[in-house]
């Protein structure tokens, strides 16, 4: 009589049963592969715990299809992330570079090399501060373009000066009035500063590094409210940058050819950070000691060393700026090219397609300037309220116009 023939899961049971029975003749933790991609160890308690990989699926198998590897490596932002996440390689993590495996690969999307790209004029301008004292004091500023991709092109860094003395080099920057809001360390704006007290004379109060900034007229710092956690602002920019291979980043950084160093490039720079560049090329994690790793998990945590200019980029990036506002002019010009060139797709002549925009020109002028000014409050949040307001005070700062001011702004 004939045996039936095994099935392919009577096989694999029998496989596992075989492996799981070599485990207790072997030291503890020990692992004994069942399959490709599939292994069994035994603990010091003599449990088993099972362990299977991606290699185990055909379908993802590098041997078989080597492509899939390649596209799913891609939208990981760094090697240990694939190896905690695919390879299960629990160590993984500790110590390693952040950005730099980034920076490095898609340096040709995150970087703006020509040295004669300009923004556009109406794009907005916005910035991030941080002071130091011994250590670097750094400001960038970036503008936000009507998609909301943010362009880090101008940075101040200069260290062991006093505030009097970076003061005068900060207002030399370039659109430093310009900047709509400066993201600030809200450290600073804390009033520890004890002035001297003189005989004779009234009690002077205590003062922040805020306050003596502003005393040189420079008023314009913002104390930074958002997440400061320097973990929460390496995975929103990891986000910025992911998938690279079939997107665009959004967030970019100027940095014309041969600016950049190995070293840092102190000073005033109108146009270029390359000392930004050089902080997030060392940017790495803390790593753990072996002894710590059996009783932690791996650090997440950032170095902190050689952070200034790039705390003043969390600043900027942690903010989720929104995209710049289209002028009054160039909103109602898109609209009414957008009702021409509809009208010439359902067949109706040039000259009938150009009077239908006419036409509907006055209407949609009406309604743009009612969007930028309107006339009752209606609903919604006192941050959406104030955001109107600041986009009309941008506005009339631009075309020079005055609106009429509505009940309630």
């Amino acid at each position: 009589m004939q045996m039936p023939e095994e099935t392919s899961s009577q096989i694999k049971n029998r496989r596992a049963a075989k492996a799981l029975a070599e485990t207790k003749k072997l030291p503890p933790q020990t692992p004994v592969e069942v399959r490709r991609g599939v292994t069994v160890r035994r603990t010091k308690g003599r449990i088993p715990v099972w362990r299977i990989d991606y290699k185990a699926h055909p379908e993802r198998d590098p041997e078989l299809n080597p492509e899939w590897v390649r596209d799913e490596r891609r939208k990981y932002t760094s090697q240990a992330d694939w190896d905690r996440e695919q390879e299960i390689v629990d160590e993984a993590g500790g110590g390693e570079l952040v950005f730099a495996d980034t920076l490095v690969t898609y340096r040709n999307k995150i970087v703006i090399t020509d040295p004669s790209w300009r923004p556009d004029p109406e794009w907005r301008v916005e910035g991030g501060f941080d002071h130091g004292k011994t250590n670097a004091t750094a400001l960038l500023l970036c503008y936000i373009d009507f998609e909301g991709t943010i362009y880090i092109a101008r940075e101040y860094y200069q260290p062991g000066q006093e505030v009097w003395q970076h003061a005068p080099e900060l207002k030399k920057m370039r659109d430093f009035f310009r900047m709509a809001t400066c993201y600030a360390d809200p450290t600073i704006f804390n009033t520890t500063l004890q002035q001297s007290q003189r005989p004779g004379q009234a009690s002077e109060r205590a003062k922040s590094i805020g306050d003596l900034y502003a005393e040189q007229r420079i008023e314009n710092f913002t104390p930074f409210a958002g997440d400061r956690s320097d973990v929460s602002f390496a995975a929103r920019l990891q986000l910025h940058w992911a998938d690279l291979e079939h997107r665009e980043p959004t967030v970019k950084i100027v940095c014309p050819e041969g600016m950049y160093s190995e070293t840092p490039q102190f000073g005033r720079h109108q146009w270029g950070c390359p000392n930004l560049l050089w902080e997030l090329m060392r940017t790495r994690r803390q790593k753990l000691t072996g002894q710590q790793l059996l009783s932690r998990n791996v650090s997440e945590a950032i170095v902190d060393k050689d952070n200034h200019a790039r705390d003043a980029m969390k600043y900027i990036v942690m903010s989720q700026p929104e995209p710049s506002r289209k002028s009054l002019e160039q909103r109602v010009t898109e609209r009414v090219y957008t009702i021409r060139e509809e009208a010439k797709k359902q067949g109706v002549t040039d000259d009938q397609a150009a009077t239908m925009a006419v036409i509907n020109y006055t209407r949609i002028m009406h309604q743009e300037i009612e969007d930028d000014n309107p006339s009752t409050y209606i609903g919604g949040s006192a941050r959406r309220r104030l955001k109107m307001m600041e986009a009309r005070r941008r506005e009339e700062w631009r075309t020079g116009r005055r609106y009429p001011r509505r009940r309630g702004f």
